[in-house]
């Protein structure tokens, strides 16, 4: 048996095949399983047990087959989440704010996330709305209120007194609409100015 299997499963249906057994033989047959999944390679020269344990011995192994390869994906899993967490520790390193000398520095210190942080959890925000707008208006609005200066502590969004989230993004859906609206209508005037000034070229 595999290093830390401490279990194996023992089918229901093999009752069938142990009935017609001696209570002898049956012992025995237990025997010899329990010594083949502890890894003992036992060896019989009971007719009977050979018999019974040849039709168990596939199983047995494909159990372990089975259990082996669930070990290994959560070993993987495991250590894929690890390498994630220790890269995540790396990418968001904490800074300190700078204690002022009339307060006690224990109690001053505080923990601030760095710009690109806060960043990617403003962008987390607006996942749930995601099934009211349109991605290409999430990234427009994403982009535009995580605009700041290469020397700027605060992005556009941390810089205001006050911020809704659901609130600016109807705001935003709206305007941007109004704007498709005017752009279109731009554009048809600027076909339509076109046209009249062909005629006027022509004499159409």
């Amino acid at each position: 048996m595999a290093e830390g299997k401490k279990t194996f499963i023992f089918y229901s249906d093999w009752i069938n095949m142990i009935n017609e057994m001696p209570d002898v033989d049956a012992g025995l047959l237990l025997k010899h399983i329990l010594k083949y999944i502890n890894d003992e390679n036992p060896q019989t020269d009971n007719l009977l047990v050979k018999m019974a344990f040849g039709h168990m011995k596939p199983m047995l192994k494909s159990d372990l087959i089975k259990w082996e390869t669930q070990l290994k994906r959560f070993s993987d899993m495991g250590k894929k989440s690890a390498e994630k967490r220790a890269l995540n520790n790396v990418e968001h390193k904490s800074t300190y704010v700078e204690p002022t000398s009339t307060v006690n520095v224990n109690d001053n210190v505080k923990v601030i996330k760095d710009i690109n942080s806060r960043k990617q959890d403003f962008y987390k925000s607006l996942i749930p709305f995601l099934s009211q707008y349109d991605k290409e208006l999430l990234k427009e609005f994403f982009e535009y209120w995580t605009e700041h200066g290469e020397k700027d502590r605060k992005f556009r969004k941390e810089k205001e007194k006050s911020f809704n989230t659901e609130l600016r993004l109807k705001t935003w859906f709206k305007r941007s609409k109004e704007f498709k609206k005017e752009k279109s209508s731009a554009k048809k005037e600027k076909v339509l100015a076109s046209d009249i000034i062909k005629q006027i070229k022509y004499g159409n």
